[in-house]
């Protein structure tokens, strides 16, 4: 069990990586590409955001390791960054009783 200053610095890292989905934007985006990969243009249209902003949005999302840009000859798509959501609560909690149980029922 983490205790004092290592439990505010492993809480104030995580909490840097939820504040970049933490914007009604970007849990739609993030909604999005659970779904399928996906283009700036069609998150536009489905949003009704302008590009710009969705890739303001993709930037910072990117950058936090929520999504992944991939390119593919002269197409650029997102992409969930697999396993980010899973991955961020299972190392938060990975020390905690509540999380072995979770994983431990997960095997079965």
């Amino acid at each position: 069990m983490l205790i004092g200053k290592r439990l505010r610095d492993k809480s104030s890292l995580f909490a840097q990586r939820l504040r970049a989905v933490a914007h009604p934007h970007r849990l739609a985006i993030l909604y999005f590409l659970a779904h399928d990969p996906q283009e700036v243009r069609d998150l536009s249209i489905q949003l009704d955001l302008s590009a710009s902003l969705i890739v303001h949005h993709l930037k910072k999302m990117t950058i936090a390791g929520w999504a992944k840009r991939v390119k593919q000859g002269s197409r650029v798509t997102y992409e969930i960054e697999e396993g980010a959501p899973v991955s961020l609560v299972e190392t938060f909690l990975k020390d905690t009783p509540f999380t072995r149980f979770v994983l431990e029922r997960r095997k079965e």
